[in-house]
């Protein structure tokens, strides 16, 4: 049913926090099944050194938020900018089919990262 990686970051969210002098907020939600991620962000010199979520959902879309925030947590913005798609595809294992919706919220979290990068 959940994968390791799901399980490891739904029980010890390192990420699930907010922050306090964030300067970009990012968030997103999923229509049909309600559930929504929230990422704030501290970016600075064009490093991203802070990155926490808030998530409601499924025990995968709060997984999902704490994975992207593990990624983009400490990375320099020119690295997001140049992230390979098929890199992001293997970030949360083998999904069941029920959780794919997850895997293209991570996407959108990524795109809507460098965007928010694009525009600074």
């Amino acid at each position: 049913m959940f994968n390791d990686i799901i399980v490891k970051n739904f029980s010890n969210p390192e990420f699930a926090a907010e922050i306090d002098n964030a300067t970009n907020t990012i968030e997103l939600g999923n229509p049909v099944c309600g559930d929504r991620i929230k990422v704030q962000l501290h970016i600075e010199d064009g490093v991203i050194k802070k990155a926490n979520y808030a998530a409601w959902g499924c025990a995968t879309s709060l997984a999902t938020g704490n994975v992207f925030c593990s990624h983009i947590h400490g990375a320099a913005c020119s690295d997001i900018q140049s992230m390979d798609k098929a890199n992001i595809e293997n970030m949360l294992g083998e999904l069941d089919p029920s959780q794919h919706h997850c895997l293209e919220m991570l996407h959108k979290l990524f795109e809507k990262l460098q965007h928010t990068i694009a525009v600074q």
